[in-house]
């Protein structure tokens, strides 16, 4: 198991509680992962809602090309806000500008509250989705010819899109699934699958990579060619007492985060949400278990346990609402006294997948 790392562009709270610029304070973060190694930095796309404000992934990785070394993702690209040409070309253009290092995370998309907006219908969003990654994969299987297309959603003549994709035969495809169907589906269909348990327990962690697995030796790939990764919310400190501190944070983010998703979204018109307590939410002690928070030792017993379960890719997630400063410095904790030891106590070298292929 090794560790990437991933900048949601999320704050919770009043711009006064963090002071800096939004993107200044995010680059720096992006700039601070990079000096610590994590083996991908990943972010976002999310419209119209004020707590999650990167609307454009792949302008955010061009942006960090300049500054950092480290492979750069997006998790995910909205494919079904776009036509598919369109998307195909802004892909090969962010993989040229960023020499080569992208990495390709996609999927339907979470938030009902957007599809609205956009005049998207929500059930048609999977099918939608689907016909989508599959017009751009027909793209990156004919890199000499134009090709045509006669589809449900979209329909176009015999077309060459530019530029060309600088990764051969194209960069690797992370297919975001949150459920053990959708789990299954991406996994028997040979995709590298990320998923974000949000704060379920660790039964459901255990359920949905013994899926993914159990799918992907039906593919027919070896373990480590066809990866896991899995995102928590980390927060490392000197003492417990000091990293508990990050819970009540936590509980403010999955609050807004489950509100916004369901049919009953509450949200004024400028996309605020509030984050009332839910009727079933975790408790204190069960956030603060299911994160990857406490003292270096307490984090490295809880990820030994994904570990053990066969995660590949364990997506680091500091910045759910806390200021840049606190992220840095539990990031940068984080490296020097659970990344390293775990690395030299597994023999990991940090490396990525390449693309798999899914036909």
């Amino acid at each position: 198991m090794d560790f990437s790392i991933f900048i949601s562009h999320q704050r919770l709270f009043p711009h006064e509680r963090y002071g800096g610029d939004l993107y200044e304070d995010k680059l720096a973060e992006a700039k601070a992962a990079d000096r610590c190694g994590f083996n991908c930095i990943w972010v976002p796309e999310h419209h119209l809602i004020q707590y999650m404000q990167a609307p454009n992934g792949l302008l955010l990785l061009v942006h960090y090309a300049h500054h950092v070394k480290a492979p750069l993702g997006q998790m995910v690209n909205l494919l079904v806000y776009r036509h598919p040409l369109v998307a195909a070309g802004e892909i090969a253009q962010a993989d040229a500008l960023i020499g080569g290092r992208l990495q390709l995370g996609v999927g339907r998309g979470a938030y009902e509250y957007e599809f609205r907006r956009l005049g998207i219908p929500w059930d048609s969003a999977y099918d939608r989705f689907h016909e989508c990654l599959d017009v751009i994969e027909t793209i990156w299987r004919h890199p000499d010819r134009g090709v045509a297309y006669q589809g449900k959603f979209f329909q176009f003549e015999t077309t060459f899109v530019w530029p060309r994709l600088v990764q051969k035969p194209h960069p690797p495809i992370w297919y975001a699934a949150m459920t053990p169907p959708a789990i299954e589906f991406a996994a028997k269909r040979g995709y590298h699958v990320a998923t974000w348990p949000f704060l379920r327990p660790m039964s459901f962690v255990e359920e949905i990579v013994a899926k993914f697995h159990e799918a992907r030796e039906a593919a027919g790939n070896a373990k480590g060619v066809q990866q896991f990764s899995l995102m928590r919310p980390v927060h490392v400190a000197e003492t417990e007492k000091k990293a508990r501190e990050s819970v009540e944070t936590m509980l403010v983010n999955h609050r807004l985060s489950q509100r916004i998703r369901g049919q009953n979204i509450v949200a004024d018109d400028r996309g605020y949400v509030a984050p009332d307590p839910l009727p079933d939410e975790p408790t204190f002690e069960e956030t603060f278990d299911r994160m990857i928070a406490g003292t270096p030792q307490q984090c490295l017993e809880k990820l030994h346990r994904y570990h053990e379960l066969g995660v590949d890719q364990f997506m680091c997630w500091f910045d759910f609402g806390l200021e840049t400063a606190r992220n840095i410095d539990s990031m940068q904790l984080f490296a020097e006294e659970v990344m390293a030891p775990f690395r030299k106590a597994t023999g990991r070298t940090p490396a990525l997948p390449r693309a798999v292929s899914t036909r």
